[in-house]
């Protein structure tokens, strides 16, 4: 979340507090909505630990009672029927999403969602489906848990001293330091790992953080629907447009094969920020993706393919008063000239 949009949150509670959801709802004529989600766990794993804020089940068993309470689940489907037929849904609905296929989808959100009866859509990176690789971040977050714990002065200290000086990577509190290193040059996590003795295959191998094929084809015949979250996690606002239409198709090409679903939708890794215009035009004529999905939170964008999400799990309230405040935020940059997505 920008740092103007947290400023805006926190002004905006004493307004939140004294107005209705289903009034603010009506005011923005926005009446569906994406929440999305990552992980939902009652003990966060070191691979997640430093790098954005997770729902334990009670918490989000709380947010589905307000989705619930406020707006009716909808179906993957019905929602690319809507996109494809520029409609609005007439009653207030929602629909699921969860980013990077974690294994938690099935041991944790899948039960608890079927129980509630509500629909949902988990985003998978090809190269990361039966723990195959792992996300550079998740890299990230397991250096700095192994120097939270080592000693200052410690032989790993060394070694992580000597490598930020190696790469010119600046001096600073470590946890910026690595949380600094993108897609780019990703091959220095390797490098600082294997310096520290750690050896992320084996992490993989024995905490299987990503969803099987197995797992993935037992929750398709539940009713959970996938689609694709781009290869291996790349940011497409650090890529040009033909390596965006590559990545896009080759993720969604493969995760039909491997699937063999018949819809084709895609949410972008990190965010959907630096996509252009013809980007999408060319996903439509060229059949790549009937809907795709950003994380602007509530935001209206150029063409009904593109749904922005609400990343619910970021805000430090409930989901009522998050909801509230996103509408209202929604409608200040309504008035303001900016309520829809820019694209060049």
């Amino acid at each position: 979340m920008s740092g103007f949009k947290t400023l805006f949150f926190k002004l905006a509670t004493p307004v939140s507090s004294c107005i209705s959801l289903p009034l603010l709802r009506k005011l923005s004529g926005i009446y569906h909505i994406v929440p999305v989600y990552h992980m939902v766990t009652d003990s966060v794993p070191k691979h997640i630990k430093y790098l954005y804020p997770v729902k334990d089940t009670k918490t989000f068993q709380e947010d589905l009672e307000t989705l619930l309470k406020y707006y009716k689940p909808i179906t993957l489907q019905k929602l690319i029927q809507h996109a494809e037929e520029g409609s609005e849904p007439k009653e207030p609905v929602f629909h699921l999403t969860f980013d990077d296929g974690l294994s938690e989808f099935f041991s944790i959100i899948a039960p608890i969602l079927k129980e509630k009866g509500i629909h949902a859509t988990c985003f998978l990176n090809n190269d990361f489906v039966s723990n195959r690789k792992m996300f550079f971040r998740f890299k990230e977050s397991l250096l700095i848990d192994h120097l939270h714990q080592q000693s200052t002065g410690s032989d790993a200290w060394n070694i992580f001293h000597n490598w930020t000086k190696k790469n010119n990577l600046g001096m600073g509190y470590y946890r910026k330091i690595i949380l600094s290193i993108n897609y780019n040059n990703c091959h220095l996590l390797d490098e600082l790992a294997s310096g520290l003795h750690i050896d992320f295959q084996q992490y993989l191998d024995k905490t299987k953080p990503y969803l099987d094929k197995k797992q993935v084809k037992l929750l398709m015949s539940d009713g959970f629907t996938f689609g694709a979250h781009s290869t291996d996690h790349i940011e497409y606002r650090f890529i040009d447009e033909e390596e965006q239409l590559e990545k896009t198709k080759a993720s969604m090409n493969n995760l039909i094969q491997e699937f063999g679903m018949d819809y084709r939708v895609f949410s972008f890794p990190f965010t959907d920020f630096g996509v252009s215009q013809s980007f999408y035009q060319r996903i439509k004529e060229e059949n790549i993706a009937s809907l795709t999905f950003g994380c602007a939170g509530i935001k209206r964008d150029f063409d009904p393919i593109s749904q922005q999400r609400i990343p619910i799990e970021l805000y430090h309230e409930t989901c009522k008063t998050a909801l509230k405040k996103e509408y209202l935020y929604f409608m200040f940059l309504k008035a303001t000239g900016r309520g829809r997505m820019k694209r060049n």
